[in-house]
């Protein structure tokens, strides 16, 4: 019987009957009903086309194709396989399998079909011929396999493989593999073409020495590290320089992990990352902290250690030296009158005018910060010759300064102190300092013009002393130490991100006492260890109660003092912590950059304890007179605070701006998380956000708390 429609092989599974399949073709492929049956059955999509009519349409699709694509068979029989191509077909592809077909040979290929309801899918193509008994060519059989997971696989990793050639091709450094030979030579076995870039090397084929671009004060430094970590197995660690064709020195820092290969000599897979910008920080950094780079005068910290030499040769030199601190009465309004450039202009006049006056007496003069500058006499036997300097100094400044088209007179307050080495007392640069700082507070009180000169029967820090000395040691037991506590804020959003803790004292009789008063007294008189342990043991206690209540309490930082840092503190705060059940990932540890610097040789040892307990370490007033380039490299500090002198003397565009500005680069280029301490103004914080500060501190925000008003801030 020849009818199609009365062959049920060849009945839509619609119910419908399909496009007339001729019986000579049917014939010539031998199809019965029951291999029909067969290919229905089958999970792999099948297709079958007659090559004999017109645009190869399709005769006979299975079950499992009709799954894939979403066709009914009646809307594909008579139709060409065109009809599952789209928009993002490979017009290649196409073109490959028509070829194919009208030469009438199989083909394999992976192509993009659509479904009835447009969605794509990757299909792995197998078509081949049918022939008849004749071997003439009637048709084709189609099988199809869907392989989107395989496609997007093979894609993935050919994107991967091309981003990692990208990657090592253009990374800011390179890629490497070194080898330590048995016979004791070093060879990088291979580097990735970034390195040919850096070096200006980019011909493949030429001979390429890596040790002969290392720069000749480096060679033997990496040699030496090569060898250590061979020997003992260790992490190979090293910053080095590597000298371009073009004579450019880029820096470099290189870590890697050494292992045995099969013959026992020694490989490090690693990679070197060029830290050129981090060095030029480093270096702009430490010229700023040199001088002053408005008026040229020494910078805040290198006459502090100018101070701090004088006074250690005082010893050996009974003559006496003083110092004179110097702070312009109402420059802001000079700001006012001839803008920020013209008050530049005032300021490096009044520069230079110190630089004479301190050369005229071998003295030192440096500008602090803003419009405030100090002069160190280096000789000086009496107060009334001290006096006497600040007079002459007092009137030097008032001389009118011209500025464009004004004549601007500036006056200026002056507050010295004397110290005479006669005496036999060793005195700190810092109480030096203080001492200067009262005097000036004296002289701004008298107005502008005036001076005044240190006297310690003012000083009320000792007024009191003796008594506050004796009874600091039960003040804890008495109950009158307690905590207030500042929040540290996102200053883009405001949201609290942790909080320091601050020590307050009411005394009985004497009211409330300065922490910058007690706490010097405390680290004399050694108590300093028990306030240390008060102070953490309180903060555990408290940021309980609130984390109890139900409140999310951010992280507190306690200040700790260098007659704390000792081999027994890290084991003091553990058995705190144990105690109370407390965390000391909960916690962050500040110390002033001074006790890197003036610490004993326990510092380190004592903060890496406290490190590897979970503690963060913070470095408070960073900038106030301090070199700490090495320690930041040495020891993982995880934040900085940046001295709040530079913060409330913050001038647009001014040498204090210019100072925020590198140390943010620097804390940004090592990983260091960044404060800026003291902010009051919306100018101020205005100023660091822009320059990409992220955290700050101060009045503008929130004073210190006490616990209870803390709680409700928290709510």
């Amino acid at each position: 019987m020849d009818s199609e429609a009365a062959n049920p092989a060849f009945v839509s599974a619609d119910g419908e009957n399909p496009a007339p399949m001729g019986a000579k073709f049917r014939r010539s492929i031998r199809q019965t009903p029951e291999g029909l049956a067969a290919l229905s059955a089958t999970s792999y999509p099948v297709v079958i086309t007659d090559h004999t009519r017109s645009d190869n349409p399709i005769v006979y699709v299975n079950a499992a194709f009709r799954l894939l694509t979403g066709y009914r068979e009646s809307e594909v029989l008579g139709q060409n396989c065109r009809l599952l191509q789209g928009v993002d077909t490979d017009p290649e592809a196409i073109a490959e399998l028509r070829a194919a077909v009208s030469v009438g040979v199989g083909i394999q290929r992976e192509i993009l079909n659509y479904r009835k309801n447009g969605s794509p899918f990757w299909n792995e193509l197998t078509i081949d011929p049918i022939r008849n008994e004749h071997g003439a060519l009637i048709g084709y059989i189609g099988l199809q396999i869907e392989c989107d997971d395989t496609h997007i696989a093979n894609e993935e990793k050919a994107a991967a493989e091309a981003a990692l050639a990208s990657i090592t091709d253009h990374m800011p450094g390179y890629i490497y593999q070194r080898l330590l030979r048995s016979d004791g030579s070093i060879e990088m076995v291979y580097t990735s073409p970034s390195l040919r870039k850096l070096l200006g090397t980019d011909n493949a084929d030429q001979a390429f020495n890596f040790f002969e671009y290392v720069h000749p004060e480096d060679l033997e430094g990496i040699l030496g590290a090569i060898r250590k970590s061979a020997s003992e197995m260790t992490i190979y660690q090293d910053e080095f320089r590597l000298v371009s064709t073009d004579a450019v020195v880029h820096w470099l820092r290189s870590e890697s992990i050494p292992r045995l290969n099969a013959g026992g000599e020694t490989v490090w897979d690693g990679m070197a990352i060029e830290i050129s910008a981090e060095k030029r920080w480093e270096s702009e950094v430490a010229a700023l902290a040199l001088r002053d780079p408005l008026t040229g005068l020494l910078s805040r910290g290198a006459w502090r250690k100018a101070l701090a030499m004088r006074l250690s040769e005082e010893r050996d030199d009974p003559r006496g030296c003083a110092l004179l601190y110097i702070d312009l009465s109402g420059f802001h309004q000079i700001n006012g009158t001839v803008g920020v450039h013209g008050g530049d202009e005032v300021l490096c006049a009044i520069g230079q005018r110190l630089s004479d006056f301190a050369a005229s007496i071998e003295g030192v003069s440096a500008r602090l910060g803003g419009d405030e500058f100090a002069v160190m006499v280096n000789t000086c036997n009496s107060a009334e010759a001290l006096a006497g300097l600040a007079q002459s100094l007092a009137t030097a400044i008032a001389i009118p300064i011209q500025v464009g088209e004004r004549s601007i007179a500036v006056q200026a307050v002056i507050g010295g102190t004397l110290h005479q080495g006669e005496s036999g007392a060793e005195v700190a640069p810092g109480e030096l300092k203080f001492q200067a700082e009262q005097a000036l507070r004296g002289a701004k009180s008298q107005g502008p013009g005036s001076y005044a000169l240190y006297a310690r029967e003012h000083d009320e820090r000792f007024s009191n002393a003796t008594l506050l000395a004796r009874s600091l040691e039960s003040a804890i037991a008495n109950g009158e130490l307690y905590l207030h506590y500042q929040p540290l804020v996102d200053i883009a959003t405001g949201a609290i991100v942790s909080a320091e803790a601050l020590v307050r004292w009411n005394h009985p009789t004497l009211g409330a006492q300065r922490p910058d008063i007690f706490i010097p007294l405390a680290e004399k008189s050694g108590s300093i260890v028990q306030l240390g342990r008060w102070v953490f043991e309180e903060a555990l206690r408290q940021r309980k109660i609130w984390s109890d209540s139900g409140l999310t309490v951010p992280p507190i930082s306690i200040n700790v003092s260098g007659g704390q840092l000792g081999v027994d503190l890290a084991d003091t705060f553990s058995q705190c912590l144990a105690e109370f059940g407390g965390r000391a990932r909960d916690f962050e540890l500040e110390l002033t950059e001074s006790l890197l610097i003036e610490g004993s040789p326990a510092v380190m040892p004592c903060l890496r304890d406290l490190q590897d307990l979970g503690f963060a370490i913070s470095i408070d007033d960073f900038g106030s007179g301090h070199s700490t380039f090495r320690y930041l490299r040495d020891f993982p500090v995880d934040k900085l605070k940046l001295d709040q002198t530079y913060i409330r003397k913050l001038v647009l565009e001014s040498a204090d701006a210019q100072i925020i500005r590198a140390v943010i680069a620097l804390a940004r280029g090592m990983g260091i998380a960044f404060v800026a301490e003291g902010i009051e103004t919306e100018m101020q914080r205005d100023f660091l956000q822009r320059e990409g500060c992220k955290i700050g501190q101060g009045y503008l925000f929130s004073r210190p708390l006490a616990a209870d008003d803390f709680r409700l801030l928290l709510s």
